[in-house]
């Protein structure tokens, strides 16, 4: 009997196969996964398709897009979790990864704040305001609110483009300055305003812009 192979070994339609075949046969699981992957052309447009069009395909349904999406969901908090247990952000890119796993599945804009003490360590992470397919209304004065209630020193300010280029518009730089100044008033640092895209992010901070 040969060993299994390392999940990391699997290819996109092998995985895939391996989360939906519950009550499958091997080979149809598999039939299943190419199909998914043919209609929708990647691993991330299938975990973001819409139900209905991922019930579409014969053979799936309500229950296998709830395990597909349970998933998405134990990964997410797997590494929230693991962020807030008094870590430190240590890097531009475990920040992104930690963000693009929140934030890249939404078909709509979504703005967050990871809130930080003196140290850069975890305190909290708040999706404060959503919105529209290009567009996600921001109140400052709510950003200072929870930094408060936080007792947080330092903020990452990150949202979601659903159109997925990452790259920020003029929209995007002027919220960025106005949450800025809104929260030096009360001695809190934005380090950093992340842009997440499909598979890529955008760091203001790299760019120089903070």
């Amino acid at each position: 009997m040969q060993p299994q192979p390392s999940v990391t070994e699997l290819s996109d339609r092998q995985l895939l196969a391996h989360v939906i075949r519950h009550r499958l046969s091997p080979a149809l699981a598999e039939d299943l996964a190419a199909r998914l992957l043919e209609r929708f052309g990647s691993l991330y447009a299938v975990v973001n398709a819409p139900e209905a069009s991922f019930c579409e395909i014969h053979g799936l349904g309500p229950s296998r897009y709830f395990l597909l999406q349970s998933m998405l969901e134990l990964h997410k908090r797997t590494l929230q979790q693991a962020v807030c247990n008094g870590q430190t952000l240590r890097s531009v890119e475990q920040t992104a990864s930690f963000l693009a796993t929140h934030l890249q599945h939404y078909r709509s804009e979504c703005f967050a704040v990871i809130l930080l003490n003196s140290q850069h360590q975890f305190l909290a992470f708040k999706e404060l305001f959503k919105g529209t397919i290009n567009s996600a209304p921001v109140f400052p004065r709510e950003i200072v609110y929870h930094a408060m209630q936080h007792n947080a020193a330092n903020v990452i300010l990150a949202h979601n483009h659903p159109s997925g280029n990452p790259e920020p518009s003029e929209a995007d730089k002027l919220i960025t300055k106005r949450i800025q100044e809104a929260l030096a008033l009360i001695d809190v640092k934005v380090l950093d305003h992340f842009v997440v895209g499909a598979g890529a992010t955008f760091s203001f901070a790299q760019r120089g812009w903070i």
